[in-house]
């Protein structure tokens, strides 16, 4: 059995992101002209990535190559593989002239396919935070396996991934999703009545629901409060949601409150979504866009 001495364990995906960016207006079923960037992703290591600046982080996922493994010591992040064998996977997305996402494409079967019939990890008290790219088995048997004596963190990762963890909420201390992934989630098509489908099933949940540039939506213990972000030119919106989440985990964990903490998740992932690739947060930066955020008290009386 395995122990692990830090205490953010992070369960899921880690491998290559590619960004194709038109130089034009895209022209159907002909070659069009593009930027091409690469970079890191997954979601499970764009906020373990975030953490890691302030603490010490733990990724568990597939079986990686010599490349990957140095890129993310130097970030600091310790890695454990689940299997040997090391399996191709990516992510890529579509950006218009105007850096708007028009599409994302996933190759992460190899997640999926995954099968670990053992949890050799000795995990106590720890911050336990998975994505939901792993099959649903391995992720109700992590959950299963480290619930009791551990606070466990869902990412929502996509809307076609969300329901794999619907016959677990119970179990769930933290749930960070976007929109679509909580309507997908309770078949409810608003945020409000959404919310409060998911708190009858876990009244002790703390809820993080994200809707872009609009609003992010946080609720605990009947707390429920509302964050509008300032204005921005997006120039980087693939991952703010992650930057995001991992600011307002690691405030969480050092006891700011509800409010003060995903006022800081909210600023960092504005940040991110204005800022060009490899951004560093800074304090400076984050209490600017903070002091432009808008904080309502929200209700939760809905029929």
């Amino acid at each position: 059995m395995k122990q692990i001495k830090n205490n953010f364990i992070f369960f899921g995906a880690v491998h290559q992101d590619f960004v194709f960016e038109l130089k034009n207006e895209l022209i159907k079923y002909r070659t069009n002209p593009i930027k091409h960037y690469e970079s890191y992703g997954g979601v499970a290591h764009n906020v373990a990535k975030v953490v890691a600046t302030k603490e010490k982080v733990s990724l568990i996922s597939l079986n990686s190559d010599k490349q990957t493994l140095d890129y993310l010591k130097k970030n600091k992040i310790d890695f454990l593989n689940l299997n040997k064998k090391i399996q191709k996977r990516y992510y890529a997305i579509l950006l218009n002239k105007f850096k708007k996402l028009q599409l994302g494409i996933a190759n992460t079967d190899a997640y999926e396919q995954c099968e670990v019939k053992t949890l050799n990890f000795r995990l106590i008290k720890k911050h336990i935070i998975i994505d939901l790219n792993f099959s649903e088995k391995l992720i109700k048997k992590i959950i299963d396996r480290y619930s009791k004596n551990n606070k466990i963190i869902i990412c929502g990762t996509s809307p076609f991934k969300i329901n794999k963890i619907k016959s677990h909420l119970k179990k769930i201390d933290c749930l960070i999703l976007n929109k679509e992934e909580l309507f997908k989630l309770t078949n409810i098509r608003s945020i409000h009545k959404s919310i409060k489908d998911i708190i009858n099933k876990n009244p002790n949940i703390n809820l993080v629901v994200s809707n872009g540039a609009n609003k992010t939506y946080g609720y605990e213990q009947s707390q429920f409060v509302s964050f509008k972000p300032p204005k921005i030119s997006v120039i980087n919106e693939n991952g703010a949601g992650d930057a995001m989440a991992g600011n307002y985990i690691y405030c969480r964990y050092k006891n700011l409150s509800l409010e003060k903490s995903l006022s800081l998740g909210v600023a960092t992932g504005t940040i991110h979504a204005k800022s060009k690739k490899n951004t560093k947060f800074n304090e400076v930066d984050i209490k600017k866009v903070i002091n432009k955020i808008k904080i309502k008290k929200e209700h939760l009386n809905v029929k």
